[in-house]
């Protein structure tokens, strides 16, 4: 596997947020939405943007590392920042999650261009405005910034297939169960591509993991007021047990999703990840997975790991609660914010955070409170049974239910598009089931 290493992209940031600036001044609408994301949901416009236009040369792209992908549409393939489409008139394109919505939130009656679930939607709401202002679905790069129509068949196709994942088992099963879900993967891909399918997968994913998290719920109803959704996304987080761990891979590249850089978080920790990325749609998973310290050598994506020994904080959740792709749904969303102010906002809300894990100029994460879910009896008799837990915290557990899933808090200066490999030992720890607690906890 070829070696990942991220590095900061100070320039290309630094051209994308002088377009930004020259279009915010130009444009009273843009300056009015970008105080509107701030006040309202606590981000930035930079956290939204799918691309942005404007007067620049091919020569200062090229400069700052960025490569031309299709006529007129340039990506920087080491950073995490927008597109660029050089262009004489100013353009602003945030990514949303319907862009129908995002029109009549913003009191748009123009319309939408493209189909529903199509590659590429888009809904243009700035009227006359000096900067052409519009909020865009992304399921795939291969459209550019081209509309995607559908004919008859593929709408047929795309509804068959959103239907297809959207009411598929979740069982609380183990390895067959998952293999069972690759195979309708497998059918989704084939009535639709990798691209839709991955990005249908998450859209669903997302909705599943929120009806099961308040923060979630709460920051969701702050985005939905201005029509954006989940639009800010960075990564989605699913947890597996050894024994599935491998076939959730084959389950993930089945979709189109290729591996990126691993994480080992070290023996203490007994922990580690292998990241994804889908070149078509543009989505990231981080797929965690309990290890051991024998483990750290291994390809441990395309190996069946052996389960056995002191379930680590991973396996432990998904025995507590299922496997991620099944039942339990996602771990967490981490989503683009203002750090502190979303801090600051969801705590007038009731929700709390968690101590930052990364707090750097350049990358800066922390998890909000857990919401601790319900545990079935049964699994709390078998995990007291093989001696991986206490009666004590059993009791607990049934009682007051375990650390289920998160929001997570994320700002990226730099063009920064890695993540942090340190203190995620610390971090780990703090979210096991067995000893994770509020802030505010008055158990």
């Amino acid at each position: 596997m070829a070696e990942f290493t991220w590095e900061l992209q100070p320039r290309a940031e630094a051209l994308v947020d002088e377009l930004v600036d020259a279009a915010v001044l130009n444009s009273p609408r843009l300056s009015a939405l970008a105080r509107s994301l701030g006040a309202r949901t606590s981000t930035r416009l930079q956290d939204w943007l799918d691309h942005i236009g404007g007067p620049v040369s091919d020569e200062q792209l090229i400069e700052v590392g960025y490569v031309e992908v299709l006529p007129d549409l340039w990506r920087h393939p080491g950073a995490q920042l927008p597109a660029i489409v050089p262009g004489d008139r100013r353009l602003v394109a945030l990514r949303v999650d319907d862009a129908g919505v995002f029109a009549v939130a913003q009191g748009s009656a123009a319309g939408v261009q493209g189909s529903p679930r199509s590659g590429y939607r888009s809904a243009v709401v700035s009227g006359s405005d000096a900067v052409v202002i519009a909020g865009v679905e992304r399921r795939s790069w291969s459209c550019g910034i081209t509309p995607q129509e559908f004919d008859p068949g593929e709408v047929l196709r795309s509804a068959q297939a959103w239907r297809l994942l959207a009411e598929r088992p979740r069982g609380s099963g183990g390895p067959e169960q998952v293999s069972a879900a690759t195979e309708l993967m497998g059918q989704v891909v084939k009535l639709v591509g990798e691209d839709l399918a991955a990005s249908y997968f998450l859209e669903l994913e997302r909705q599943y993991w929120q009806r099961r998290n308040t923060a979630a719920v709460l920051q969701h109803s702050r985005q939905d007021r201005l029509g954006l959704g989940w639009g800010n996304n960075d990564h989605h987080t699913f947890r597996s047990s050894r024994a599935c761990f491998d076939r959730l891979i084959t389950l993930l590249t089945t979709l189109g999703f290729a591996v990126r850089e691993r994480f080992y978080a070290g023996a203490e920790a007994g922990w580690g990840a292998q990241v994804l990325e889908h070149p078509g749609c543009g989505g990231v998973i981080f797929a965690d997975v309990d290890l051991n310290p024998s483990d750290v050598d291994l390809d441990f994506a395309h190996v069946e790991l052996q389960e056995g020994g002191k379930l680590g904080t991973v396996g432990l959740w998904c025995a507590l609660h299922g496997e991620s792709i099944l039942a339990a749904g996602m771990h967490h969303l981490e989503g683009q914010f203002d750090f502190d102010r979303l801090r600051e906002d969801l705590g007038v809300l009731g929700v709390g955070h968690m101590k930052p894990f990364s707090d750097f100029p350049h990358l800066r994460q922390a998890f909000t409170e857990a919401e601790r879910w319900p545990v079935r009896q049964l699994r709390l008799a078998e995990l007291v049974a093989a001696g991986q837990i206490s009666e004590e915290t059993a009791e607990e557990f049934g009682r007051l239910g375990a650390a289920g899933s998160h929001l997570e808090n994320l700002a990226r200066r730099g063009g920064f598009k890695g993540f942090n490999q340190h203190n995620v030992s610390t971090t780990m720890r703090a979210t096991d089931p067995r000893i994770y607690r509020p802030v505010n906890a008055g158990e």
